[in-house]
């Protein structure tokens, strides 16, 4: 973890805490909690320094001092020291978050143990920081969890009001308006009646960045929650982000998904670069995620008056179609129109196309998942991956039909074959089709005893000992590449082809000499070796002597 940074505990609210009004308003408290009483004197005055607009800070010397604190006041805030005696920061912290699961823990500590950070992480703290730890990183930290805090009450305040005043009119504004930027119609009304309904100023007076968010992965129960509260709560986060830039949105949900769309507008004279913008964007992003527990993706787009939006907000419904990898950061302009090259791939199906010939599925699936992650850098647009995986269909059915294997054989239950033909949406769906794909593969043709190849291929050896034989040559026989087959002829023998080779020419070579007059030349052009002098080398290696010594020694046997 690196320093001064960790995970957030909450969450969105949870059915416990509903119960549990918390005024966003109400002013939080504080409790610093170390043994050392010169930190504890430091870290209290650099607070106080501060001005946080704190109602309370205290400080405890013990874990017990710090719960003794807790029956009188109740703290929203901990600063706790990790090496204590009698009860350490992590089991006193796991005792405070277990009785008040919405505050926040942050340790300061000196020691900068692995240990500890683990610990840390794995209980959820809200940070964790060095000590000793400058007044502005403190600050930094502190005011982060004070904004956590707040955009929490709020939520909870939300969820327990129910607030459902000025939705249905807002509903069927965002619905038409939605319509308009997808490009669905090019009735202009809905979206500059929204605008109005949002917009305390003249709308020619501000400037408008469409911004599509994909959200890739979020709690179950969110989806459940309904549009107005859940309207209001990305909103809720979205006014905490951008407030100090005095730049607003407008939130609009897509009916049945749990994607949306948003405006953000600021007066034309601020003139913020959008790489501002997009800072803030990234870090409404990951408050989202700490918050909601929610993932996504962003796609900004560029600043615009109100009748260009649909321009600018167009791409970057193409541009979430083609993150087919999923990825979850914020997208610009730039790289929404970006393409993902030619369909260099095709260089490729010859390779893949021999990997399946040579049942070397898991190979096969590897090539194509690594050719898409690496060659492109996981810049695989959407038009590029659906071409893809018409040629990978194209290779499979064409094996599949070689192989008099039914297509109902491969596409079942848990991978039907529409499913399939829509897996190249994303890169995640296509490649749990590919693992499945070639798993019922090798189910099927991989379990084929092997040894048939490796005797057909040993047989092909002896028949042409007389012969210069090549590894690649045998391979070509065999139907396979040179790597796969000697690494299956090792597997099954213990050799590789070259060693089996050698070994046959000089068992043969062996024989004729032992049992016959033939003159050492002859022999070795009757075991495929033009050259005599190589004959005699690769003989002694093997056998420790000479042709000439060897016929000697098998004559010397036969007299005795």
């Amino acid at each position: 973890m690196e320093k001064g940074r960790g995970s957030i505990s909450i969450i969105v609210p949870q059915e416990g805490l509903l119960r549990r009004y918390c005024c966003p308003g109400k002013k939080m408290n504080i409790l610093i909690i170390d043994d050392e009483k010169t930190i504890l004197k430091t870290v209290y005055s650099q607070l106080m320094e501060m001005e946080l607009g704190m109602e309370r800070i205290d400080t405890a010397d013990s874990a017990g001092e710090a719960k003794e604190c807790m029956k009188k006041y109740h703290y929203d805030i901990f600063l706790c020291d990790i090496v204590m005696p009698e009860m350490d920061g992590i089991t006193f912290a796991k005792w405070v978050l277990e009785e008040h699961s919405d505050v926040k823990i942050i340790f300061l500590t000196a020691y900068a143990d692995v240990k500890y950070m683990k610990e840390a992480i794995s209980m959820q703290s809200f940070d964790y920081v060095l000590q000793p730890v400058s007044t502005e990183e403190l600050k930094s930290v502190v005011e982060r969890a004070v904004s956590q805090i707040k955009i929490e009450r709020k939520n909870l305040e939300l969820m327990n009001k129910g607030a459902f005043f000025q939705t249905y009119e807002e509903n069927i504004l965002e619905v038409g308006a939605l319509q308009y930027l997808e490009g669905r119609n090019t009735d202009d009304s809905y979206i500059r009646r929204l605008i109005s309904y949002h917009n305390i100023n003249n709308a020619g007076e501000s400037v408008y960045l469409p911004v599509l968010i994909q959200v890739l992965k979020t709690q179950k129960h969110l989806e459940k929650i309904e549009k107005p509260i859940l309207r209001l709560i990305y909103q809720n986060i979205l006014d905490e982000v951008f407030q100090e830039l005095g730049v607003y949105s407008i939130v609009m949900l897509e009916e049945n998904s749990t994607d949306f769309a948003m405006l953000l507008y600021w007066k034309r004279e601020l003139a913020y670069e959008r790489e501002v913008i997009a800072d803030k964007l990234e870090s409404f992003r990951i408050l989202s995620f700490r918050v909601l527990l929610t993932t996504m993706a962003i796609y900004c787009g560029n600043v615009c008056g109100p009748a260009e939006l649909p321009k600018y907000s167009l791409p970057l419904f193409q541009a979430q179609r083609d993150n087919v990898r999923q990825e979850s950061r914020v997208f610009l302009p730039r790289e929404n129109e970006k393409e993902a090259g030619s369909n260099s791939y095709k260089l490729q199906l010859n390779i893949w196309k021999k990997l399946l010939e040579q049942e070397q599925f898991q190979d096969f699936r590897d090539s194509i998942l690594s050719y898409i992650s690496n060659d492109y850098r996981g810049r695989m647009n959407a038009s590029g991956m659906m071409n893809l995986h018409q040629s990978i269909t194209q290779l499979l059915l064409a094996y599949l039909v070689n192989h008099q294997i039914g297509s109902d054989v491969i596409f079942d239950e848990e991978l039907p074959y529409l499913t399939y033909m829509n897996a190249w949406q994303r890169y995640d769906l296509f490649e749990k089709a590919m693992t499945h794909i070639t798993e019922k593969l090798q189910k099927l043709i991989g379990s084929k005893d092997t040894r048939d190849v490796v005797q057909e291929t040993i047989k092909y050896i002896r028949q042409h000992l007389d012969s210069d034989v090549s590894v690649s040559e045998i391979a070509e026989f065999a139907g396979m590449n040179p790597e796969y087959l000697t690494k299956l002829f090792k597997k099954n023998t213990g050799y590789t082809l070259k060693e089996y080779i050698v070994n046959e020419k000089m068992e043969s070579a062996k024989m004729l000499l032992a049992t016959t007059t033939l003159p050492v030349t002859l022999i070795s052009s009757h075991v495929g070796y033009g050259n005599y002098s190589n004959f005699t080398r690769s003989f002694k290696q093997l056998t420790g002597c000479t042709p000439m010594e060897y016929r000697k020694s098998a004559a010397n046997q036969k007299m005795q």
